[in-house]
C-alpha cells in the first residue's frame, strides 16, 4: 500500500516522534468537540499545556507547521483553523510586531490559557486589499490614549475566526495622528472581561451556522469610540514619542510587515489541503482492498479495477510532486521566521503558488476518488464527508482566485521594469512566460491609469490573466528542487461530527485572572 510515505524536511531543534506523541495526546478530545463552546475549550487546555509555545512561531516554526499537519491528519475541521488563529495570526502576530516589553505578555497569555483572534477582513476589505481598512485609531493628545473606532457597517471586522470566544484580539486599524493617516497598524486589546462580558464599546455578533466546520466561531465585530492604553500599538516597527509618529527600526511599516502571518497561514493550509486529501485516498485505499467484488473470473477487490487503480496512481504522484515543493517553500519561510527577516518577493509569490496548487490538486484528486467508489462516498466516517473544508482552504488566507491575480499583477510589473525590449528578448529566446506577459500588457495598456478602463480591460482579458498566472505557477514549480521526506503520513482520520449544540453560545467559557474556567 502507497500509505507509509515520508512527508516535509525535519527540524534539527527538537524531537519530532516526542512531538507528534505529546501533541496527538493534548488533542485526542478535538474530534468529538462539536461546538465553539467545547472546541475553544480544547485549544485552551492545548495552549495551557504548553506543548506547543507561542515563541515557538520564531524560536521553532517547524514546530507550528508538523501541529497542524497533525490535526489535518485526524480530519480537516474547524480546530485547524482555529489552532492557526491561535498561534499564527494572533500569537504570531505579536511575535512579529511587538516590542521588548510587549513580548513579555506572551507567558501569561499562554499561562492562562486565554485565546485571541486577529481582526483584519472588513466587509469591503479583504487579506489581499493592500490591507486598506477603514476602521480607524486615532491617538487622542489630551488622555494619551487611542480611541478605536468603526465608522461604518462595511467597515465592521468580518468573518473573524475565534472572534465570538476570544477575549483577546490584534486589531488591524488606520493609525490616525493630528489627523494624519498612517495607515494600517495592529494594536492588541481586550474584547472580554474575566468573566466573559464585552469590554465597553465592542459588539460582536456570530456569522451563523456554517455548512462546515461549526465548531469554529466566525464573527462580525464593531467599535464604539473604544479606548485603547498607549501600549496597545504593537511598537516592534513603529511608536509615538511626544504625539508624534516615529519609526523603532530601519525597517517601516508596510504590508509585508504586517501581513507576513498571513504568509505562514498560506502554507498551513496548503499543507493541511495535502495532508487530508493524502490521507483520504490512504483511508480509501484500505477500504478498496478488503472490499470483495465479483469479477469475470470470480472475485477480486475493488481496489484491481483498473480505473481506480490508475486514480490511486495519479493521486499519489500529484499529491506528492506538491507536497515536494510545499516542503521546500516551507524551508524557505522557517528560515525567515527564525532569523526574523522579511520574505522577498519571490518567496511570497512561491508561497501563493502552494496554496493554489495545493488546493486545486487537492479538490481535484478528491473529486476524482469518489467518482470511483460508489457508495463508499456517500457513506459517513470515510473522510469523504471532511471534502468541503479543501472549499474552505481555497477562500481562507486569500481566495485562489485573487491569488492567481496577484501573480499575475506581479509579472507585469517585471515587464513595465525589465522594460518591452529586455521581455521581448526573453521571448524571442523560447521564454513562452515572457511573452505571455507582454501579450497581456499589450492588450492592457490602452487603459493607461483610468480604473475604470482597467476594470473592463481586467475582465475582457481574465483568460489571458489565469493564463499567465498558471505559467508563473509552472516556473516555479519548476525551478524549486523539492526536499526529502521527513515523518511519515499516518492515517488517522476521525469523522466528523453529526451532532451540533445550536445554544453553544450560553456555554461559551472565558478564562479569569486567576486561569480559572468562568461561564460568559
Amino acid at each position: 500500500m502507497n500509505g507509509s510515505r515520508r512527508l516535509f524536511a525535519s527540524g534539527a531543534g527538537f524531537d519530532h516522534e516526542k512531538f507528534t506523541q505529546d501533541f496527538l495526546a493534548e488533542v485526542q478530545d478535538v474530534p468529538v468537540c462539536t461546538d465553539p463552546a467545547t472546541s475553544s475549550q480544547a485549544l485552551r487546555s492545548l495552549v495551557k499545556s504548553k506543548v506547543l509555545k507561542f515563541t515557538d512561531m520564531s524560536e521553532n516554526p517547524e514546530k507550528f507547521f508538523l501541529a497542524h499537519r497533525l490535526l489535518s491528519t485526524v480530519g480537516l475541521g474547524g480546530f485547524g483553523i482555529r489552532f492557526t488563529v491561535q498561534f499564527n495570526l494572533f500569537a504570531g502576530s505579536l511575535v512579529g510586531l511587538a516590542g521588548e516589553e510587549q513580548l513579555k505578555m506572551l507567558d501569561d497569555i499562554q499561562e492562562k490559557g486565554q485565546l485571541g483572534c486577529f481582526l483584519l477582513t472588513e466587509m469591503q476589505a479583504g487579506v489581499l486589499s493592500g490591507l486598506i481598512v477603514e476602521t480607524t485609531c486615532e491617538w487622542d493628545e489630551a488622555s494619551q490614549e487611542f480611541v478605536l473606532h468603526t465608522p461604518s457597517d462595511k467597515a465592521a471586522k468580518n468573518w473573524i475566526s475565534q472572534g465570538y470566544t476570544a477575549e483577546l484580539g490584534v486589531v488591524i486599524a488606520d493609525l490616525r495622528i493630528k489627523g494624519k493617516s498612517h495607515g494600517p497598524h495592529a494594536f492588541h486589546m481586550r474584547l472580554r472581561d474575566d468573566d466573559g462580558n464585552l469590554m465597553p464599546g465592542i459588539r460582536i455578533d456570530d456569522m451563523g451556522t456554517k455548512t462546515v466546520a461549526n465548531d469554529l466561531d466566525n464573527a462580525r465585530v464593531w467599535f464604539d469610540q473604544v479606548k485603547l492604553p498607549k501600549d496597545a500599538l504593537l511598537n516592534k516597527f513603529a511608536d509615538i514619542e511626544n504625539d508624534e509618529y516615529v519609526q523603532t527600526t530601519d525597517e517601516r511599516m508596510r504590508i509585508e510587515v504586517i501581513g507576513q502571518r498571513l504568509l505562514t497561514g498560506r502554507m498551513a493550509i496548503a499543507e493541511a489541503a495535502l495532508l487530508s486529501c493524502r490521507v483520504l485516498h490512504m483511508r480509501t485505499e484500505e477500504y478498496a482492498r478488503q472490499k470483495v467484488c465479483n469479477g469475470l473470473n470470480g472475485e477480486t477487490s475493488l481496489y484491481s479495477m483498473p480505473q481506480l487503480k490508475n486514480v490511486f496512481d495519479e493521486s499519489y504522484t500529484e499529491l506528492d510532486r506538491i507536497i515536494e515543493f510545499v516542503s521546500a517553500c516551507e524551508q524557505r519561510l522557517n528560515e525567515c521566521l527564525s532569523s526574523g527577516t522579511i520574505p522577498d518577493a519571490d518567496l511570497v509569490d512561491a508561497i501563493s503558488v502552494c496554496k493554489i496548487k495545493a488546493i486545486e490538486v487537492s479538490i481535484a484528486r478528491a473529486h476524482a476518488l469518489r467518482l470511483e467508489v460508489g457508495s463508499y462516498a456517500l457513506m459517513h466516517k470515510t473522510g469523504f464527508e471532511l471534502m468541503d473544508m479543501l472549499l474552505c482552504c481555497k477562500f481562507a488566507e486569500g481566495d485562489s482566485r485573487i491569488l492567481q491575480m496577484k501573480l499575475a499583477r506581479d509579472r507585469l510589473k517585471k515587464v513595465k521594469n525589465d522594460g518591452p525590449v529586455s521581455t521581448l528578448m526573453s521571448a524571442l529566446t523560447g521564454d513562452s512566460e515572457a511573452m505571455a506577459a507582454l501579450n497581456l500588457a499589450r492588450k492592457l495598456a490602452p487603459a493607461g491609469r483610468d480604473l475604470a478602463k482597467m476594470e473592463l480591460a481586467f475582465n475582457d482579458n481574465w483568460k489571458d490573466i489565469y493564463s499567465l498566472a498558471e505559467m508563473v505557477q509552472d516556473r516555479h514549480m519548476k525551478d524549486q528542487k523539492g526536499i526529502p521526506f521527513a515523518e511519515d503520513i499516518v492515517q488517522r482520520l476521525m469523522p466528523a461530527a453529526v451532532e451540533y449544540d445550536l445554544d453553544w453560545k450560553d456555554k461559551v467559557v472565558a478564562t479569569s485572572e486567576k486561569g480559572e474556567a468562568v461561564s460568559a
